[in-house]
């Protein structure tokens, strides 16, 4: 046996008896749901509560035990007074509470992301474990003192893992952070901290752990939703969707620019002009004026009231709104006060009303151009929806008796409501529940309601109720059956207002191309909210990216920040490198690549499409010709690595928008194996070769 397989065969005996503890954690988890629904029929009303809390603890244990099963441990320390710890993806004990594994989030797990030669942490030896599933295939092992170490294997952790070919998913680099992206993931969750780097740096993956790491040490405050991550495209967001989950964490909102609108999936951008008018700050008052305008196919006459008295009335209203903070769909007490006032106090018709100052919703305000919106029409929905304000309803009317049959739906009960089930006897619903909390089974049957009514009130009053009587009723699906009469009414509980979102902290990324409106729309979401933004200015794109960082937090209403700069890229080679930085406007640092390799080939063409069948690979080119060479659009490819690329046409991509050098570097540092450029046109100059 080799020193190799004989290291691999020590790191396998713990890989199982890791993967032996999670079956038995799975076993707990399992046995804690059940034990959870099995009080829905025993003990008080309270027990209801303490079910449902060990119900959700449960599956959310389950969920993260289950998205753990590659690579759960991936990595070793050996410190210099004697001890070592496994570094995983997810904290495991033993059943005498000693740590089997270290979670990597953990401050105990920094070292194997933070220990060098120069400063060791007191680590002697830092191993990187690989494993295909439950086996493990390879070693590597960095000795970081002057002792001598028994064992060592491996060479190159970093290097393999990035020579490593590509697929359509990111893959999470957490068995092989380097010391500044270590230092951005653990930054403190306080204001903007600002993470920039060039291609390939990792900046989008060290967002994403970052977010992991958040929840993992503040989970209280971050739970829940609390955490979003903002992408520049669909096609990003389901290339990075897999890294979180991959983490443990499932709780984080992934979602598009072209999503952050309820109710809209916008995938296509405006060309540049265009998305230059939409995106700038002056469509503010453009919205508000649209919002106060008239409807289309409003009435344009009342009573004795013209189309112009209609006009001055409308401005009017607006006048009055505004001064007192009543927004557009709050206006209707208004309106109808000023249209009373020009017919000498006789009241507006409802149908009237309905018709001229109707609730407005953004879509309606503004349609959607050829039937789709676009990714520049989103801030201007999100801007209205704030502009227009929450609809007016009208008081309601008293609830009248209907049929159960009329009624369509499940409900919930409104008090204890006993009923018959075929399949599971009598059946006894409590307030506000959806689900039976205790069943008789066939042992009274259909006729037996007296005995039926004995055995309800017994558990009715193990809740804390006493029950004096029946009287007829319906269950929540609408069933004929019998409601108590509880010698004290039921409490009556307060309604309460619905929980808006609200994020605690946001994630931007790719965030030197938000335009000015679009930054309204995220400081809406981030307005309590800490913040992480990561970009680079040499990947600006759009015509109204911002020139400078401190342009971008003015935008978005931030003030302290922390920048983190990652200068080292670990993905594209370092002969692509140095081309693609030709295309990097003035002032723009070029990314040190840590990556050799790589290759480069620039070929004129006389048939550019029969060129490009014959190649394989990813064939990026402008947005016009993409369709006709079965190529991903280049507005489409920001964040997207690929081992080999076939860039077509350069000319035409820069030519395309006012930023099209800009564009050009981004589609040029997307390969991290081979890039091939196909041309028939001239090349830029700054990439003549």
């Amino acid at each position: 046996m080799t020193e190799e397989e004989r290291q691999i065969a020590i790191e396998q005996r713990v890989v199982d008896e890791v993967y032996q503890r999670l079956e038995v954690m799975r076993g707990q988890a399992r046995q804690l749901k059940d034990e959870g629904h099995s009080r829905a029929a025993t003990g008080p009303r309270t027990g209801l509560v303490e079910r449902d809390a060990m119900v959700l603890s449960a599956a959310a244990r389950l969920s993260d035990l289950d998205s753990q099963e590659e690579g759960i441990v991936f990595g070793r320390l050996d410190f210099d007074d004697g001890d070592t710890y496994r570094i995983g993806r997810l904290g495991v004990r033993d059943e005498d509470r000693r740590p089997l594994v270290v979670d990597w989030r953990a401050p105990a797990a920094a070292p194997f992301y933070r220990a060098t030669p120069g400063e060791p942490l007191g680590v002697d030896r830092r191993r990187v474990i690989t494993c295909r599933g439950p086996k493990v295939i390879e070693l590597d092992d960095d000795v970081l003192s002057t002792k001598d170490i028994e064992g060592v294997v491996g060479e190159g952790a970093l290097l393999r893992s990035l020579t490593r070919k590509r697929d359509e998913h990111m893959r999470d680099i957490v068995a092989t952070i380097q010391r500044e992206q270590d230092e951005a993931i653990r930054a403190p969750a306080r204001g903007v901290t600002l993470i920039t780097g060039g291609p390939g740096t990792g900046k989008t993956q060290v967002a994403l752990h970052r977010a992991a790491y958040l929840l993992y040490t503040d989970r209280g405050r971050f739970a829940d939703g609390r955490v979003l991550v903002v992408g520049p495209s669909t096609v990003f967001t389901e290339y990075i969707g897999r890294v979180l989950p991959g983490l443990g964490e499932q709780s984080v909102h992934l979602r598009a620019i072209g999503e952050l609108f309820p109710g809209v999936t916008a995938t296509r951008r405006d060309p540049a002009g265009v998305a230059r008018t939409k995106g700038d700050l002056r469509m503010v008052p453009v919205l508000t004026d649209l919002a106060w305008d008239t409807p289309p196919n409003a009435p344009d006459q009342l009573r004795s009231l013209t189309a112009d008295d209609l006009a001055r009335a409308r401005l009017e209203i607006r006048k009055r709104c505004e001064a007192s903070g009543v927004k557009p769909n709050g206006g209707r007490t208004i309106a109808a006060q000023v249209l009373a006032e020009m017919l000498d106090g006789r009241q507006v018709p409802d149908a009237f009303l309905n018709a001229w100052w109707p609730p407005l919703t953004p879509q309606g305000v503004l349609p959607a151009q050829n039937g789709e919106w676009t990714v520049d029409d989103v801030p201007l929905l999100d801007e209205l929806a704030e502009i227009l304000g929450e609809q007016e309803l009208p008081e309601a009317a008293a609830p009248q008796w209907q049929p159960p049959e009329l009624h369509s739906g499940l409900r919930v009960a409104e008090t204890f409501v006993l009923s018959w089930s075929l399949a599971d006897g009598w059946q006894l619903f409590a307030p506000g529940l959806a689900t039976p909390i205790a069943v008789s089974g066939q042992a009274i049957d259909n006729n037996g309601y007296w005995a039926a009514q004995r055995w309800a009130a017994a558990v009715i009053l193990r809740e804390g109720h006493k029950v004096t009587g029946w009287i007829d009723g319906f269950d929540p699906y609408g069933e004929e059956g019998y409601v108590p009469v509880l010698a004290e009414p039921l409490p009556v509980a307060e309604a309460e207002e619905p929980e808006e979102d609200v994020y605690l902290h946001v994630i931007l990324d790719e965030a030197q191309d938000l335009s000015p409106m679009e930054c309204r729309m995220i400081a809406r979401r981030a307005a309590h909210a800490s913040m992480t933004i990561v970009g680079d200015l040499g990947q600006a794109t759009h015509p109204l990216a911002v020139e400078s960082w401190p342009e971008l937090l003015r935008r978005l209403g931030k003030r302290d920040v922390t920048t983190l700069d990652l200068p080292t890229g670990y993905r594209v080679p370092q002969v692509i490198a140095d081309f693609a930085a030709r295309a990097l406007a003035p002032g723009i640092e070029p990314t040190r690549s840590f990556r050799p390799g790589g290759t480069l080939e620039v070929r004129r063409v006389d048939d550019l499409a029969a060129a490009v069948a014959r190649e394989s690979g990813a064939v990026i080119a402008a947005d016009h010709r993409a369709a006709s060479l079965n190529a991903i659009p280049v507005s489409q490819i920001k964040g997207l690595e690929y081992d080999r690329v076939v860039l077509v046409e350069p000319a035409e991509i820069v030519a395309a928008e006012p930023r099209g050098m800009n564009r050009l570097y981004v589609a040029l540092t997307r390969a991290v194996a081979e890039l091939v450029i196909l041309h028939t046109k001239p090349l830029p100059a700054n990439l003549a070769v």
